[in-house]
């Protein structure tokens, strides 16, 4: 059932470029028919470490205007929590968020809405953003389900998030890099971006960095989404590339 819902979607995102309302209108009606989803919505994370939303399709009026749009990735919320530990939050209690969420506590209003699950959106194994899904009934956790929103995130990050890789973007590519070399190093990343970059290029993990650093893992994955985002690439191996190539000399130089 799933994998006819999922080609499908495939399909529908070959056929031409389309809005995000388009997109998550097609996802209510035609590919999360089977839970019953009756809305959803995507935020992105910032360079402020703050969760945006980006757009939704389906969400009551009442319900749009007083849930907070924007919020903190430190703080706790099921958006949030999905991001920072990468798995899906599933809440099937509404309208009561349950006593985990106290920040979502004033949000008890009437709704036909009874299950409300989230998965954070990835690139290159990095969350970039969330996908929140309202279906009406209640829906108990269920692994089918589960490996089913995810494979439904993953084409979302391929095709919200992910650079063609045309003749256009690669000139671009070039361009950016000769630029690099033009530019001092800490014009184009912060001190302890830099060094982070210095760490991924030594193929370290973020757990390893965070312990060489001093910092969270949390924080390791935003500021490597800030990388990738200053550097324009899409991975590790790419911004491993970028440096040594375009920046190692210019850090030994510094």
């Amino acid at each position: 059932m799933y994998v006819t819902r999922i080609a499908e979607f495939v399909s529908f995102l070959s056929l031409r470029s389309h809005t995000l309302e388009t997109l998550l209108s097609h996802l209510v009606h035609r590919v999360l028919v089977d839970i019953q989803a009756t809305s959803i919505f995507v935020s992105s994370l910032s360079d402020h470490n703050n969760v945006e939303m980006l757009g939704q399709f389906g969400i009551d009026p009442e319900m749009w205007q007083v849930y907070p749009q924007v919020t903190s990735v430190f703080d706790k919320y099921p958006i949030t929590d999905a991001m920072r530990t990468r798995k899906t939050v599933w809440i099937n209690t509404l309208p009561d968020w349950g006593a985990e969420y106290p920040l979502l506590t004033p949000y008890k209003f009437p709704t036909q809405n009874k299950t409300f699950i989230c998965l954070a959106i990835e690139k290159c194994a990095t969350p970039v953003a969330v996908v929140g899904i309202f279906a009406s009934p209640v829906i108990e956790v269920d692994g089918e389900i589960d490996a089913f929103l995810g494979t439904i995130a993953n084409l979302l990050s391929l095709y919200l998030f992910s650079e063609e890789k045309s003749p256009t973007n690669m000139n671009a590519s070039s361009d950016k890099s000769i630029a690099l070399r033009k530019s001092p190093a800490n014009q184009i990343l912060t001190e302890r971006q830099m060094l982070i970059l210095k760490l991924i290029s030594e193929n370290r993990t973020n757990i390893v960095i965070s312990e060489r650093l001093g910092y969270s893992e949390s924080t390791i994955r935003q500021e490597t989404i800030k990388i990738y985002a200053k550097l324009g690439c899409n991975g590790r191996e790419e911004a491993s590339e970028i440096y040594r190539e375009n920046l190692k000399e210019q850090v030994a130089a510094s």
